[in-house]
């Protein structure tokens, strides 16, 4: 995987991917995985594979953003095992989680797991995500890209015109 920043702290780590083709490759396989798992569980009959396919995609694929803010809030489970690492392999449209487990010398393994795919609706800034350990789970924050905050000084001189009194910007509740 090409990697633009790399980030080990504990056991999770964070890296950034240059190329969203590359995600969307390791997401639809995922699916697909899944999907088949889903058919050999029901018997392999057939005729079920657009069943499958959304089942699969609702298991992996994550909408859990509130779209009010100016970063988007992730919380994702962070086993306190120290043989298990987690993974966020970001680009400026999707995060994905993995879970690589330690291996012992000469076993042969597969790689990583995926454990969630994030899809953002809206361009993220990736070089300014912030995590942080949180009891078990890891608050992931994303910044959404060029993300500005309202013009005060706009609304000053509109609001100016008509009253004499400074306009006082209100304080932005928290979620």
């Amino acid at each position: 995987m090409e990697k633009q920043a790399r980030e080990r702290s504990n056991n999770w780590v964070i890296t950034v991917e240059s190329r969203n083709d590359q995600h969307q490759e390791i997401i639809l396989s995922t699916i697909a995985k899944r999907a088949y798992q889903l058919f050999e569980r029901r018997g392999c009959t057939h005729g079920f594979h657009l069943d499958d396919w959304i089942t699969a995609e609702k298991e992996l694929l994550q909408n859990d953003f509130n779209g009010n803010t100016s970063q988007f809030d992730l919380f994702i489970e962070s086993p306190r095992d120290p043989k298990v690492t987690t993974i966020l392999s970001m680009t400026t449209h999707s995060m994905i989680v993995f879970r690589s487990h330690a291996r012992h010398a000469g076993e042969v393994g597969g790689g990583p797991d995926v454990a969630s795919v994030h899809l953002f609706p809206e361009e993220i800034d990736t070089t300014k995500t912030n995590v942080n350990g949180v009891d078990g789970l890891l608050h992931v924050q994303v910044p959404k890209k060029n993300h500005s905050q309202p013009d005060l000084t706009a609304s000053y001189r509109a609001s100016s015109k008509l009253v004499q009194q400074p306009l006082v910007p209100r304080p932005i509740p928290y979620r």
